[in-house]
């Protein structure tokens, strides 16, 4: 029976060259703006982004340029089948919290492989391009196992005791460490914790639906093909969430907003430490608004209202519930614009727009809905820190 996950040869920047990586990783492709791309580039003219996206759409650059890396051993693939731990140490608000997960190939045309959210076609053809011209894997899908991996966490504890195989500090994911496991049992322990599990995808979305239908046009093309490079986690308190609150622009009913939402919420208004600590409650559905140089805070008068909503695990996702019954009541002007932080959706917000501010999705109700096949509002999850990119890649064939 084919296994869920497999060990792969995984292709990395040449340890015998480079010494700092920091300089050599990136966000992934849908985390780059342009002032990041720049700050990238300026890096080294190695630095992933000059694989991982494409300039003016020149696809065909990108793998010229990663052959070219390769020939020259800036890239050197691994000579053994292996997985490769990976640890994250950050800090959100002050605390610190450490993460761990393992690279490996997961099988993709299998039960039990949950999304969470909707795609869009937009970055589903740009990474299309990509791995059409690469024959790559470029950056790990972000997968979270449904049950405790203790096996896989028995495994990272050993290594914690030893030299990583490289390390780097990042600006924006703190400190990075992955170890190379090669050893059969260990490797055939792994397989055994992640097979009993279900996987929920956090991130990664576009690149396993982009990675599935290559599989489904290429079958006989390369082995092992109905595997993608994943990265897989167990449920842990470094699964850190955080909110992503709406900036919405104004027109003339926007000072009418809190009028309307009076009948439906109690309304205080609140100082932004306030505003936050109670945003980090557990309980029916509230939310806050940025509006007007105020921070106000709402709470529901009567929960039937959360009764409109058929599905009753919808009614525990704050953002489906604003969605579905709080943006219907106004006639809004532009796009939504999003944001992780209060004080950000205030500057965003200024005098002119309306910032709502929503509670960050529990990781519990995550897998909840996700292992129900229901899938999530686009901007709902954002899993803190992202996947750096550049740590490891898949290429088809080695």
């Amino acid at each position: 029976m084919p296994k869920t996950v497999k060990p792969l040869k995984a292709t990395y920047y040449n340890p015998a060259i480079f010494k700092d990586y920091s300089r050599l990783v990136s966000p992934p492709y849908d985390v780059i703006n342009k002032d990041k791309l720049k700050s990238l580039r300026k890096k080294s003219p190695y630095n992933y982004s000059r694989v991982l996206l494409a300039d003016r759409g020149d696809y065909k650059q990108v793998a010229v340029r990663l052959k070219k890396w390769l020939d020259s051993q800036i890239l050197v693939d691994d000579q053994s089948e292996s997985f490769y731990i990976y640890e994250q140490t950050f800090k959100v608000e002050g605390k610190t919290f450490r993460r761990f997960g393992v690279f490996s190939l997961l099988r993709m045309d299998k039960k039990g492989i949950f999304p969470h959210e909707h795609t869009l076609s937009a970055p589903k053809k740009d990474r299309k391009a990509i791995i059409e011209s690469t024959k790559a894997n470029l950056g790990p899908i972000f997968v979270i196992a449904t049950k405790e991996l203790n096996k896989l966490k028995k495994v990272y504890n050993n290594c914690r005791q030893q030299k990583p195989l490289f390390k780097c500090q990042d600006s924006f994911t703190g400190l990075n460490k992955v170890w190379k496991i090669s050893d059969k049992r260990q490797v055939a322990s792994i397989c055994q914790d992640i097979s009993n599990s279900k996987i929920v995808i956090a991130d990664g979305h576009h690149r396993f639906e982009t990675s599935f239908n290559y599989f489904k046009n290429n079958k006989d093309k390369f082995k092992d093909l109905n595997y993608v490079l994943a990265y897989i986690t167990p449920p842990q308190e470094g699964l850190v969430i955080l909110p992503t609150h709406r900036v919405l622009a104004a027109n003339k009913s926007t000072a009418l907003i809190p009028d309307k939402l009076k009948k439906y919420f109690r309304i205080e208004k609140i100082s932004k430490s306030g505003l936050d600590k109670k945003l980090k409650s557990r309980g029916p559905f509230c939310l806050g608004l940025y509006h007007q140089d105020k921070f106000l805070f709402l709470e529901l008068k009567d929960e039937r209202l959360l009764d409109r909503i058929p599905n009753k695990l919808f009614r525990q996702l704050d953002t489906y519930i604003f969605h579905k019954l709080i943006l219907p009541m106004f006639k809004l002007d532009g796009a939504i614009e999003y944001t992780h932080s209060l004080a950000e959706a205030k500057k965003m917000a200024g005098k002119t727009k309306i910032g709502f501010l929503l509670r960050a999705v529990p990781l519990e109700t995550v897998l909840k809905i996700s292992r129900k096949g229901f899938k999530f509002p686009q901007k709902s999850t954002y899993f803190y820190p992202k996947i750096l990119s550049g740590l490891l890649i898949r290429r088809f064939g080695v």
